[in-house]
């Protein structure tokens, strides 16, 4: 009997070329205004959050001038992007400052709602005597772990997320990096999303997860393979860090330093 549910017909040429991704360009959003003046995130959606600059970020202008040094072809790329203000506003300006409005129409462009920032779900921008009177025994929880930052890890926050859950999600998504025909891959993304992401790929310990601190703001860090065959990272752009008087997360991490090579 015939196969009632036919496969798509592939040539083996077509098979055999695809090789999985050649190269990942990592890219973290702007300053956004949450950033400068982080009681933002009282009156606004974390999804919801622009940049500051949306039209002119000096420092994403700078990555969009690095990113274009890299003479990357159009046709090679797909564009990965969180869903988030942000992010999209980040993709944007950058795009628009490294390709023409005929390369960047050869772009292929994907939404992805894995790669957004860690949810910190109740107790997002809470002070701890918030998070204390709103759940006291999760707090109390929460209190233990604190001065292990292995345990920290796995604390999953009240309707929110744990750092565990973020690294999952972007071990996922790499499945889709793989299955994209395309060979280079630029991602539009958040801090502790883009440690999660690399954490994934590299396979790395929580205890190397916890040790990184998080990218700056514009940061562009480029994974791909020497000559060896190897997969290496590198950082193209290290971004320009910001500091603010308030946190927004219970748990907000240092910039990364202006390094020019990443450990793998």
């Amino acid at each position: 009997k015939g196969n009632r549910f036919p496969l798509p017909e592939m040539s083996m040429v077509s098979v055999l070329r695809h090789e999985g991704p050649r190269r990942l360009i990592l890219v973290r959003h702007g300053l956004s205004t949450a950033n400068i003046d982080p009681m933002e995130y009282r009156i606004k959606p974390d999804h919801a959050i622009g940049l500051a600059n949306p039209g002119a970020d000096p420092t994403l202008l700078e990555a969009a001038h690095r990113i274009k040094e890299l003479a990357l072809t159009p046709e090679d790329i797909t564009v990965w992007y969180s869903p988030y203000l942000r992010t999209q506003q980040t993709r944007d300006l950058i795009l628009n400052n490294v390709f023409g409005s005929e390369e960047r129409a050869k772009l292929r462009m994907r939404e992805s709602f894995m790669l957004r920032e860690q949810e910190f779900g109740d107790w997002d921008c809470m002070t701890d005597e918030e998070m204390k009177a709103s759940d006291p025994i999760r707090f109390f929880k929460l209190q233990q772990l604190r001065g292990d930052k292995l345990c920290m890890f796995y604390f999953r926050y009240p309707n929110g997320e744990s750092r565990a859950d973020v690294v999952q999600r972007a071990a996922t998504f790499l499945g889709k990096v793989y299955r994209e025909a395309r060979p280079v891959h630029l991602i539009f993304f958040h801090g502790v999303s883009q440690r999660a992401l690399r954490m994934a790929f590299f396979n790395r310990s929580v205890d190397w997860f916890e040790q990184e601190p998080n990218p700056n703001n514009g940061a562009v860090v480029s994974i791909a393979r020497d000559l060896s065959g190897k997969w290496q990272e590198a950082v193209v752009f290290p971004g320009t860090p910001h500091s603010a008087s308030i946190q927004h997360h219970p748990s907000t991490d240092a910039p990364s330093p202006s390094n020019d090579t990443l450990s793998s």
